[in-house]
């Protein structure tokens, strides 16, 4: 079966769930995006900013059609 954006917006199952990469910046989230892009990655939604920071959405070929995000929270610091 062929993923396509229709079929992941419109597929609904009992293990759907988004996976998420977190990241340090805006700019990662750029960089990333782009890695991903370079290696095939559909953007399913381009990058926007949220009430919490930047966001942006990908399908990285992943063979159960997960989404994928990445995302940069300015009030998330990764430190203890």
């Amino acid at each position: 079966m062929r993923v396509t954006r229709a079929l992941l917006l419109a597929a609904r199952t009992p293990t759907e769930l988004t996976i998420g990469h977190n990241v340090s910046s805006k700019r990662e989230v750029d960089a990333v995006m782009d890695q991903a892009a370079a290696a095939g990655a559909v953007v399913v939604k381009p990058a926007h900013d949220t009430f919490w920071g930047r966001l942006r959405r990908l399908l990285p070929g992943d063979p159960d059609g997960h989404l994928w995000e990445v995302a940069w929270n300015p009030e998330w610091t990764g430190r203890e």
